[in-house]
């Protein structure tokens, strides 16, 4: 009788990552006022740091072999979805000051360096909470 193959653990720590960062990065665009005076700058600090800190630190948990390349790509491509989804609803708002969006589009291609950082380094954490 043949043995049904393992699913490769890799791939599927690697796409629950991404499905954890992409759903709470969709959660925490919508609820994120648009125009920039209306944001409150420590909870929105702090759930940009979380996002991909416990993408990365399950993704890490779930693969603990590979765990630095398996943050590095969650990271990324968390990130990735959500300064899509920032630009997007930038796009659809109100007249902005030119200024203001070449500053947000700066800033949002900087957030992808730093969530994939972040999530790299939850889930080098996660490895070494796994030992």
């Amino acid at each position: 009788m043949a043995k049904n193959p393992e699913p490769p653990v890799r791939v599927i720590s690697i796409l629950v990552g991404i499905a954890i960062g992409c759903i709470l990065a969709y959660a925490y665009q919508v609820n994120l006022p648009t125009l920039f005076y209306e944001t409150y700058v420590w909870a929105s600090l702090v759930v940009f740091v979380t996002i991909p800190v416990l993408a990365g630190f399950v993704s890490g948990l779930l693969h603990p072999a590979m765990a630095m390349k398996n943050g590095l790509y969650v990271g990324f491509f968390s990130g990735l979805f959500n300064s899509v989804l920032a630009t997007v609803k930038l796009i659809y708002a109100p007249a902005l000051v030119p200024n203001e969006v070449y500053a947000f589009s700066v800033f949002a291609i900087m957030s992808i360096f730093i969530w994939t950082f972040l999530a790299a380094a939850a889930s080098v954490l996660a490895e070494k909470f796994y030992e």
